[in-house]
């Protein structure tokens, strides 16, 4: 029988009997269909609603036209329909993902960290097994979630990406957090400092990440280590949202710095043993699909727009290429007593203005009421910045004509370019926000 892998964590990579067959997929949807029929449950997908699933705005006929098409290829990259058949049952109404007979590095992650978790033991840092279960999770865990993968046009599979990316990245920053406590407490401090650095490496801005770092600098003898770890956690968090560190952080680094013993780090057991292999409700804090766009105008919201943003930088930063982030508000100065729904119209009208100003590949967003972003994607010249954000404001912001009434806005644009002005996501938003209240590009407005 012949072996099937799929790489899911990080871009995505699918290997056939030990050769990479990536780029043999024809089209991007052809790699969205095959990465979601791995990573979903094992069951059968009526082919109809997964038609409709990537072809949502798309007449029934031809999103099963397209989703046939898109099979075949599938199929072809595996080397044809006798290959193809061992991992993907297809019917005329029915496709269904024979995961048991291929490898999924989503699949073994969970499976590690699940199969610790039901292991009953006293303490982690005694049980060996559960130590290297966690330990497999971790090496599965190659980058996000697809983090290449992006589809303008399908809202509903950009949804299901953000959720798993989040639910795996949370749980992979849990597994760091046991290794590193469990290494600490057997005194392996190389081992425990390797975790805990990774930590603070994906989740800086996570104030806990940097005072586990702390306490395990502290406790093992590195005081100076712990308050410069802290110094660094203050310096990202000022940078980042303008204020200081939270109060536990600042209390931990006085207790270091004025060597009065802090607890030790414990280690405790994993969570109980009726652990479901997938989660009931998505993770605390982690925005629901219907927070994710905009129901009056159907953009991504801030949430989105900031994950779209971080993978943005990340393809940027490889490519060694440019982007820019812009932020517009938009007000109504001459036509204050208008109603809610004409409201809605002209903000409707709006976004498919900016929308029709830039590339399929730009991301059009809404940061909050009146309020926009835009992410202008593949920037070769800095110098076209202006132009394009006077272009966006002239077009946006020309008259607009709702119910016989001809509505004037007012638009005032600002941005900022990455990597001359930050390299941060959140640095960049906020610098384009500043761009944007201080008037850098703004419209000219006529008198009533």
């Amino acid at each position: 029988m012949n072996r099937l892998e799929i790489f899911l964590l990080g871009t995505l990579k699918v290997q056939f009997d030990g050769e990479e067959i990536t780029d043999t997929l024809r089209t991007k949807k052809e790699r969205a269909i095959l990465a979601y029929l791995a990573e979903e449950t094992p069951r059968s997908h009526q082919r109809q609603t997964i038609a409709e699933f990537f072809w949502p705005d798309r007449p029934e006929n031809y999103a099963r036209m397209n989703l046939r098409q898109a099979l075949l290829g599938v199929k072809k990259a595996f080397g044809g329909e006798e290959n193809a058949n061992q991992f993907l049952k297809i019917t005329e109404n029915t496709v269904r993902f024979q995961h048991k007979k291929a490898w999924v590095d989503t699949a073994e992650f969970d499976e590690h960290i699940i199969t610790a978790k039901r292991h009953a033991h006293d303490h982690l840092h005694t049980c060996e097994a559960c130590i290297d279960h966690l330990t497999k999770a971790v090496a599965c865990y190659r980058g996000e979630f697809l983090e290449d993968m992006l589809l303008g046009d399908v809202t509903g599979f950009q949804e299901w990406i953000v959720l798993r990316r989040e639910r795996h990245f949370r749980t992979m920053l849990d597994a760091l957090q046991l290794l590193t406590r469990a290494y600490y407490k057997q005194n392996n401090y190389d081992q425990a400092y390797f975790y805990a650095w990774r930590y603070v490496d994906m989740a800086p801005l996570e104030e806990s990440a940097h005072r586990l770092l702390m306490r395990l600098l502290a406790l093992s003898g590195r005081r100076n280590a712990a308050l410069q770890q802290y110094e660094f956690c203050k310096s990202i968090i000022e940078r980042e949202f303008g204020i200081e560190p939270a109060v536990e952080t600042r209390q931990l680094y006085e207790q270091i710095k004025s060597g009065i013993p802090i607890e030790k780090i414990d280690t405790g057991r994993l969570a109980s043993s009726d652990v479901p292999t997938q989660p009931v409700n998505p993770p605390s804090g982690l925005p629901t699909t219907s927070q994710l766009y905009d129901p009056v105008t159907h953009i991504p919201t801030r949430p989105l727009f900031m994950d779209r943003l971080r993978h943005t930088l990340a393809r940027m930063g490889r490519a060694q290429m440019m982007c820019a982030v812009c932020v517009i508000s938009v007000s109504l100065p001459f036509h204050s007593g208008l109603d809610v729904e004409t409201k809605k119209v002209i903000h409707q009208h709006l976004v498919r203005r900016m929308v029709g100003s830039v590339r399929d590949s730009d991301t059009v967003a809404i940061l909050g009421e009146n309020e926009y972003s835009l992410i202008l994607e593949e920037i070769k010249d800095p110098a076209v910045i202006p132009m394009i954000a006077e272009k966006i404001v002239r077009t946006v912001g020309a008259p607009i004509l709702v119910n016989g009434m001809r509505i004037r806005v007012r638009l005032v644009i600002g941005y900022s370019i990455y990597p001359k002005d930050s390299m941060e996501a959140v640095s960049l938003l906020s610098q384009a926000d500043i761009a944007m209240r201080t008037m850098q590009i703004k419209q000219p407005v006529e008198e009533s």
